[in-house]
């Protein structure tokens, strides 16, 4: 069995969690599409873009079915939450589909597609998973039993389901259904079996991570959760993503300064800058209360980077409402911005306003929040050549045509996979790996003995893209 998972970090804990239970039932699980009867998708629905990728991907493995080269196709995921019966018309070679669920009966429906249990793989052909978190106990709301798809080093940690806001653009309300958090003695409990199996760094993910317990009414909030998460031994950052700007308060500003496992680092997704348009969009907030929460971050956590996300070509967004947003980007020079075109999703408010605003001209707004962007990035990543930072270690693998080997790794500035990432030369590896900066070559320090999950010390000596480049920096004397 393969499973492909698409959309967000929240849905990658959901194929997580369908990939423990595949495991427990002694069903196979291979990398590769080729070498499996079953491909299982897990898609996502939440934009134009992602639905297009996940129907497209369906329809890959379908045709790989009619060829004959897999025996059935599962879909699940938050497109068929959102769209089954339409999907079941126009895709009937699926053998199943799934929408949200507690996914426990996946097993049973890949026993279903292929008629009994089927040869299993053979061990060179295995998903080298991470290991089942919690050893594939379940605790009460746990995501225990899951098989990490991520490296073992770095795992999702998902404080509940839903969302209590009703932002005009999302259906998210209309696939997860309002917020339910997980208990806090569950979220540390799921935090410490990570820590057990080897995780360094977690990576808080929720609809709105700031929410989180409001809803439980037993008096803690994600402050009082990042304060047991900073007492698990072995757990060295643990990294917030996905506050909202109307929720956030000054409390988790103090908590985040405190709290020493708890990075400087936050995503706070603003999705625009003109406060006619955040009203439209129903976000509960004002460009200047994004300035007042952006300046009490910067006051009381002076080293902080800021992350955040926008939403361009929403309906009656005018040129003077764009400029307005602009402006406010070069103003609070977010240090990471992801910037999105609007795609009506019918279900929402959004799709019934007037003002529509052209593909055309909101994808050019796009390219202009990306150019601006990558000016302050590039502006920035310069001021860093020079300083010596930590990263820790995701990959290292041998250079193609050359000796020696890189390191790819990150500072606590990046998240993964959303983020930049440092690539380090290591002795007898090409000393500038496309150093675009073009600084002066700092000698490697020995670094054989690098692997991932390790953390190490780096010289920054240039960048390349979005990405920086660096050398080990020598043992310390």
């Amino acid at each position: 069995m393969c499973l492909v998972s698409l959309g967000c970090a929240k849905n990658l804990v959901d194929s997580e969690v369908m990939m423990g239970h595949l495991d427990r039932a002694g069903i196979g699980l291979v990398t590769e599409p080729e070498d499996a009867d079953v491909v299982i998708i897990n898609t996502c629905g939440f934009i134009d873009a992602a639905r297009e990728e996940s129907v497209d991907t369906v329809l890959q493995y379908v045709a790989m079915k009619e060829q004959g080269d897999v025996r059935g196709v599962v879909v699940t995921g938050c497109l068929v939450q959102l769209h089954e019966q339409q999907l079941a018309e126009e895709i009937p070679e699926v053998d199943a589909f799934l929408g949200l669920s507690d996914y426990s009966g996946v097993p049973s429906i890949v026993d279903a597609v292929l008629g009994h249990k089927g040869a299993m793989p053979g061990p060179d052909d295995l998903l080298p998973n991470s290991g089942l978190v919690g050893g594939g106990e379940k605790g009460g709301d746990a995501d225990l039993g899951r098989a990490l798809l991520t490296p073992a080093h770095t795992a999702y940690l998902r404080l509940g389901e839903g969302c209590n806001h009703i932002c005009a653009f999302c259906a998210i309300p209309k696939i997860r259904g309002k917020l339910s958090s997980k208990p806090m003695e569950v979220l540390v409990e799921e935090a410490s079996a990570l820590a057990q199996l080897g995780t360094r760094e977690i990576t808080l993910v929720a609809e709105d991570s700031t929410d989180y317990g409001k809803d439980l009414g037993l008096g803690y909030d994600l402050s009082d959760l990042l304060i047991e998460l900073g007492k698990i031994e072995g757990l060295r950052w643990v990294r917030v993503m996905y506050a909202h700007p109307a929720t956030l308060d000054e409390r988790l500003v103090r908590t985040m300064a405190e709290v020493p496992n708890v990075l400087p680092y936050l995503d706070m997704p603003v999705q625009h800058g003109d406060s006619g348009v955040l009203k439209a969009m129903r976000r509960g907030t004002s460009a200047e209360r994004i300035r007042q929460v952006v300046g009490q971050l910067r006051e009381g956590i002076p080293e902080i980077t800021l992350r955040t996300t926008i939403l361009v070509g929403f309906p009656g967004e005018t040129e003077e409402g764009f400029q307005n947003l602009m402006a406010l980007l070069e103003e609070l020079r977010f240090d990471r911005v992801g910037c999105f075109v609007f795609s009506v999703e019918e279900t929402t408010e959004a799709a019934r306003l007037p003002g529509a605003v052209s593909r055309e001209v909101a994808e050019e707004r796009q390219a202009q929040v990306m150019a601006l962007q990558r000016r302050l990035l590039t502006d920035a990543n310069r001021a860093r050549i020079g300083s010596e930072e930590e990263i820790l270690i995701d990959l290292v693998e041998d250079l193609e045509g050359v000796p020696g080997r890189l390191a790819v790794g990150r500072t606590m500035r990046d998240a993964l996979q959303v983020d930049g990432q440092v690539l380090v030369s290591l002795p007898d590896a090409d000393p500038d790996v496309s150093d675009e900066a073009g600084a002066a070559d700092v000698p490697c320090a020995p670094g054989a003995d690098w692997t991932p999950g390790m953390f190490a010390r780096v010289k920054i000596t240039g960048q390349k893209g979005y990405d920086l480049v660096a050398t080990p920096c020598p043992p310390a004397q």
